[in-house]
């Protein structure tokens, strides 16, 4: 706890002495920011008073902080969407004080987009950086793949994201996997954020109130995650009046109510369903009568008042996909999640939240195997209680504490024969883990040109039993044979059954960031990040797919840890019309995932066999222009980038002889741009465009003929890439007063990208090898319709 009382000294060191105090005594002003209308919190607005001397900005759940001296005081409140509030308070005692704002629409005066807008991830006052967060409003006003708003595909437009192709939702984030993003829904975890095989995310947009991506610089109270925390909250619902909105589009159709309970709460649920299967009971073809191919979700929170200053919150989401192309297979998953807590205001100062979150993803595959049925099913399940504090000495002096234990259930596979005795039933043995971790952290402002943020994350890690434990030849799970210059799994020489724990692990993460003003609206950023990360994905391909395998750190396999560096420059211009930020970062990860040549994960008892350990690092530039006001608005991001990784088994000796070669997600050049242009009152016209360096690939280089069969060899590993991806997506938007019609197009010239290559005999020339691409979408057209009701 060495660590927590550091942070706490120097918070009471920079903060006024005892003395000073009675001598200039300061009053307490907190509570929330809130809509007027639905009375739902407002996150990240910024709350000054006496012409910005003092200055705040409500956190993550709304609630802000302000220390004033006794008497009169003009406040300023600033949010994106909503018209500014300035009022007048008489402060005669420390007091909590909730905040209303007006929505304010986009305003068309002469097709001039005029904003009230106030810095989000792009703020030169804050020692923030390498925040990401996803403006929904704007979102909606660009083009959508088969009319549903994706934000988590959004988010990918933005500097320092990419995906992998578009049939995914899997993204990277300065160049890490998909697994070393933290994926938090009301702060429980989503393990796949997937519908459709990845072509939509799990995250309803109608259901989404804010949505932030920490690449960078990630807060000391995350952690379990090498590259990224990806935030997701949903809407609380409307607590003055009840309202509904419906929504149908090519692909599936939306519904959501929301309402006051009573005067002390609120509530919403929200439903999505796709409807293919509804069409197939009609076609001609008796095959595809009985084929089934649906997804749907279910999104659900409650908000109550609890005494004077507390609010008890609950929530879950509920999600599957199922997949049937005939009767003797079927292939269903799905995610499910809840969050209860409890906030409180605790005299003014101290802002508590106490959780409790769970999470689970399970997939079921049905299939005919000889003479019957067999059922092959998989589950991840965490359960975690954690508590946040947040310690208010000052608006600009706050410290942050907490504690967190946690839970995790794995089922890897159980392969069971229903109804036939041919086949031999395979369990793989559960995994079970137990983690604990407490974080404390310090943000100040040293006078008005410099801040600081500090922190340290202390989390430790226990694999449990009871669990089968191999020992290998040499004392290594995974051996290299200079002869044949390839990887191969280890020799077993003996098993023990163990109880208790088999592997714990433990470290320190520091986090820190510093801000220092060149200008009021121009700064100079830097910031250091620890990151350690113990639940492991062992997957093929940068997509995630029903069949993800999750293994945890054990005595075979360590867990990962990364080290990122990053500096910045943020700036606004033009009344703040404008925001520009760049940053350059270089990480270093160490103990990142491959595979041994020919081996399997699925259904794997020893796993451990068949994943390789080495280094990894990235390094890259990222560009952000945003423009607010004008007849048009949006951004261009821009990402140069590299990333690479090493697998060195002796010195020469590994994949690629050792040497470093590109990741799967490497990619050197990432540009979007996002235009939004309202035409009139009514119609607004959208548009995205994305060009991409293609993903690294590997290509045979020679072949052997071996009994009139081709066979190739392919040369180092992801020496080559795919074709450069690029794509225009149009959109047409009419809102009205009740209902909005948006007309689109994806990929707007017909350009079929590469998502993969494969090598194949031709059949007019079995000894000629030939290239066969995948693309998946070409020009595809999508209209969807919202109505709402209230």
């Amino acid at each position: 706890m060495a660590g927590v009382a550091g942070v706490i000294v120097l918070a009471l060191c920079v903060s006024p002495l005892p003395g000073q105090v009675a001598a200039n005594p300061r009053m307490q002003l907190s509570g929330y920011v809130r809509d007027a209308e639905s009375r739902e919190v407002i996150r990240y607005a910024t709350v000054s008073a006496d012409a910005d001397s003092v200055r705040s900005r409500s956190n993550t759940d709304g609630f802000y902080f302000l220390s004033l001296a006794p008497g009169s005081h003009r406040l300023r409140v600033r949010a994106i969407g909503y018209a500014p509030l300035d009022t007048t308070i008489d402060l005669t005692a420390s007091r909590t004080w909730d905040v209303t704002l007006v929505s304010q629409p986009v305003a068309l005066r002469n097709v001039q987009v005029s904003v009230e807008q106030e810095q989000r991830d792009i703020d030169p006052r804050s020692a923030d950086m390498s925040i990401a967060r996803l403006d929904l409003a704007t979102v909606r006003q660009t083009p959508s793949a088969l009319g549903e708003v994706d934000p988590l595909r959004s988010i990918t437009l933005l500097p320092g994201v990419s995906r992998s192709s578009d049939f995914s939702t899997a993204f990277s984030v300065r160049g890490g996997t998909s697994d070393q993003n933290l994926i938090l829904l009301d702060e429980a975890t989503i393990y796949n954020p997937a519908h459709v095989l990845g072509f939509l995310s799990v995250f309803n947009a109608d259901a989404v109130a804010d949505m932030t991506l920490h690449k960078g610089a990630i807060p000391a109270r995350f952690g379990g995650r090498l590259s990224s925390v990806l935030d997701v909250r949903q809407r609380e619902g409307n607590a003055s009046d009840f309202g509904a909105t419906a929504s149908i589009g090519l692909l599936a159709s939306r519904v959501l109510a929301e309402g006051p309970l009573g005067d002390r709460g609120s509530f919403l649920v929200a439903g999505r369903r796709s409807y293919a299967d509804v069409f197939l009971v009609f076609a001609p073809d008796t095959a595809l009568r009985d084929a089934r191919a649906y997804f749907y979700d279910l999104n659900a929170k409650m908000n109550v008042k609890a005494g004077e200053n507390g609010t008890l919150m609950a929530s879950a989401y509920l999600g599957r996909d199922l997949f049937s192309p005939s009767r003797e297979f079927a292939a269903g998953w799905g995610n499910r999640s809840a969050t209860l807590r409890w906030n409180q205001i605790v005299r003014e100062r101290l802002f508590s939240k106490l959780s409790y979150t769970a999470g689970t993803y399970d997939y079921l595959l049905g299939f005919t195997a000889l003479d019957g049925r067999v059922d092959w099913r998989s589950r991840i399940t965490s359960h975690e209680l954690r508590l946040d504090e947040a310690w208010h000495l000052s608006e600009r002096n706050v410290v942050e504490f907490g504690v967190e234990v946690a839970r995790q259930s794995i089922r890897p596979g159980d392969f069971v024969p229903v109804d036939t005795t041919k086949l031999r039933p395979v369990r793989i043995d559960p995994r079970q883990t137990l983690s604990a971790a407490w974080h404390a952290s310090h943000v100040f402002d040293l006078g008005d040109r410099v801040s600081l943020r500090y922190g340290l994350r202390y989390s430790s890690y226990a694999r449990r039993g009871p669990a089968t434990v191999y020992q290998y030849e040499g004392g290594q799970a995974v051996s290299y044979n200079p002869s044949l210059s390839r990887y191969e799994p280890g020799v077993v020489t003996d098993s023990a059954r163990r109880d208790g724990t088999i592997a714990s692990f433990g470290g320190l993460e520091p986090r820190a960031s510093l801000r220092v003003s060149l200008t009021p609206t121009s700064s100079l950023k830097a910031s250091y990040a620890h990151t350690r990360q113990y639940l492991l994905l062992a997957s093929r391909t940068n997509n995630p797919t029903p069949l993800d395998v999750w293994e945890p750190a054990g005595p075979w396999v360590k867990p990962q840890r990364a080290d990122q560096v990053a500096l910045g420059y943020a700036a606004t211009f033009a009344n703040g019309g404008y925001e520009f930020s760049a940053e350059t970062y270089v990480k270093r990860a160490y103990n990142v995932l491959d595979f041994v040549d020919g081996s399997d994960v699925i259904l794997n008892p020893r796993i451990e066999t068949a994943l390789l350990q080495g280094s990894g690092r990235s390094y890259g530039l990222e560009l952000l222009l945003r423009k607010h006001t004008g007849d048009w608005y949006g951004w261009v991001s821009y990402t140069l980038g590299r990333t690479e990784q090493r697998f060195v088994a002796a010195p020469g000796a590994g994949i690629n002889d050792g040497a470093w070669f590109p990741s799967p997600t490497d990619k050197t050049h990432d540009l979007s741009v996002v235009a939004v242009k309202p035409l009139n009152a009514r119609w607004t016209f959208g548009s995205t465009f994305s060009f991409a360096t293609g993903l690294p690939v590997t290509y045979p280089v020679s072949r052997y003929v071996i009994d009139d069969y081709v066979v190739p060899e392919y040369g180092a590993r992801n020496a080559n890439r795919l074709p450069a991806y690029h794509r225009l997506d149009l959109s047409l938007t009419r809102s009205g007063d009740r209902s909005e019609l948006q007309i689109g197009v994806f990929n707007a010239y017909n350009r079929f990208n590469a998502q993969s290559m494969s090598f194949r005999q031709s059949t007019e020339n079995p000894l000629r090898t030939e290239a066969v691409q995948l693309s998946v979408f070409g020009f595809v057209p999508s209209i969807s319709y919202t109505r709402r009701f209230w």
